[in-house]
């Protein structure tokens, strides 16, 4: 899997996600929804179990409090849906509260980040990376 671009995207009334069709083809008929600090974060199945085992790069340890804690918490906060057959998915079934928190409503930028989607409220990514053109330039080029 390799994801990349961007789409800006309106959500319909039931909060579903048409998924564009080059991203859509990435993934079979489910996808892992991770709210995030600043967006959804979408997995496939495989990609997400890839995902959180890299946070214990030494093997998981079920005694180890702060692992376990992680864990649970990675897992709880992960709801996976069904792509439907036209290639929606339903951001409904995540806690309307994290959807508050995110400002996901309707107008909704949809990225490719390598092994996941990235949705975010377009205004809240317009904001944050409004000089992304300037700062690739610095961080590649001294």
């Amino acid at each position: 899997m390799y994801l990349t671009g961007e789409r800006q995207l309106k959500l319909d009334a039931k909060l579903r996600l048409t998924l564009p069709a080059d991203f859509r083809r990435q993934f079979d008929d489910r996808i892992c929804l991770v709210p995030l600090k600043d967006a959804i974060w979408g997995f496939t199945p495989e990609g997400h179990e890839a995902w959180t085992a890299s946070y214990f790069p030494n093997g998981f340890n079920p005694r180890d409090r702060e692992q376990d804690k992680l864990q649970r918490t990675l897992m709880r906060r992960t709801v996976t849906v069904e792509i439907d057959s036209a290639g929606r998915i339903a951001l409904s079934k995540l806690p309307q509260e994290k959807l508050a928190k995110l400002g996901i409503s309707r107008d909704v930028m949809v990225i490719g980040n390598r092994d996941h989607i990235e949705v975010w409220d377009a205004a809240h990514f317009a904001e944050l990376n409004a000089d992304d053109d300037e700062d690739l330039d610095d961080l590649m080029f001294d």
